[in-house]
């Protein structure tokens, strides 16, 4: 029951953070991220859906999560470090600040599910684009992966798990 309750939460928490900024669309992104959720169980793969679903909010063919968050926890994990402290727990948090970073960039760029082609366009753009929606997306992902000696939010609990990245695990 508990496990229920948890899960249940947790997918609301999901749903109505999604919502908050995703644009009207035809696309069954949610419905897919709502079957990831409740066929995977961990709290890092749910936190990994979400932020896959994040970038979803701008491209056309978005990654299924389900097949691809195996890869990004493992890329993720791999580049925190100490390595000795690189946990579920504190995968979560970046994977909450880069979420969070994603969001802003979405709302910054004005951007829609017909925006990139995909995820690993997505990425690369914001990567490498001129515009101030990158330049200020590539401080923002600095700051919550300690990249470049930045400091990372206050609120994302980062810092107090005294952690960096060793470089951009996506």
């Amino acid at each position: 029951m508990k496990r229920k309750m948890i899960i249940f939460f947790l997918l609301a928490g999901i749903v109505f953070s999604a919502n908050g900024c995703k644009k009207e669309s035809t696309d069954d992104s949610e419905t897919e991220l709502l079957g990831s959720v409740l066929s995977q169980g961990s709290a890092i793969q749910a936190v990994c859906q979400r932020f896959i679903l994040s970038e979803s909010n701008c491209v056309a063919t978005s990654d299924v999560s389900a097949n691809v968050c195996s890869g990004l926890i493992s890329n993720l994990k791999g580049e925190i470090l100490p390595q000795e402290l690189s946990t579920d727990s504190v995968g979560i948090l970046y994977f909450d600040c880069f979420t969070r970073t994603n969001y802003a960039y979405n709302i910054a760029k004005a951007c829609n599910q017909n925006s990139f082609n995909s995820n690993s366009d997505y990425r690369r753009v914001q990567r490498t684009g001129t515009s101030s929606a990158e330049i200020s997306w590539r401080e923002a992902f600095n700051q919550c992966g300690s990249l470049e000696n930045e400091v990372p939010p206050a609120d994302s609990g980062i810092s107090e798990t005294d952690t960096i990245l060793r470089s951009d695990p996506f």
